[in-house]
């Protein structure tokens, strides 16, 4: 692999790779440029506390009577997020929205297996309650696991 750097006019930085872009080494290159993005903590609530709670510790969103929850690996808390916020903020940290009301984080899915409705079942590898992923989110989900991770 060759790197070149080079000054340019314009204030945006700019990332151009050139070559065979079915190289494994591009989707590599890709992980580690959104992961220098990536949000690492969040402020979550919990009996009127506030937490800052590593991302890598969250398993995952859910919708719910005008609430935001998310599941982590110690217990329940609330984000004070819109989903969608949160969708866009968390790409880079492993997350891809799965139903209207659930945001996951990819590497806490243990096991994908299909359902007759077309719907696919996620099982947690905290072993929680399986999460659906809804037919109409399943292509992104599939697409994000397999070039972002």
């Amino acid at each position: 692999m060759k790197l070149t750097l080079e000054p340019a006019q314009q204030p945006e930085l700019e990332v151009v790779i050139r070559g065979d872009l079915n190289d494994p080494q591009v989707s590599q290159i890709i992980a580690a440029l959104n992961s220098v993005k990536a949000i690492s903590r969040l402020f979550l609530y919990q009996d009127d506390r506030t937490y800052l709670c590593p991302v890598a510790d969250i398993l995952y969103f859910e919708s719910a009577k005008n609430h935001l929850i998310a599941h982590t690996k110690q217990g329940d808390m609330e984000a004070h997020y819109k989903l969608y916020e949160l969708r866009d903020m968390l790409r880079g940290s492993g997350f891809v929205q799965i139903s209207r009301g659930v945001l996951v984080n990819v590497r806490e899915v243990l096991s994908v297996e299909p359902e007759f409705s077309g719907n696919y079942t996620a099982t947690i590898k905290s072993g929680k309650t399986p999460l659906i992923i809804s037919r109409k989110y399943f292509k992104s989900f599939r697409d994000y696991v397999i070039k972002e991770l």
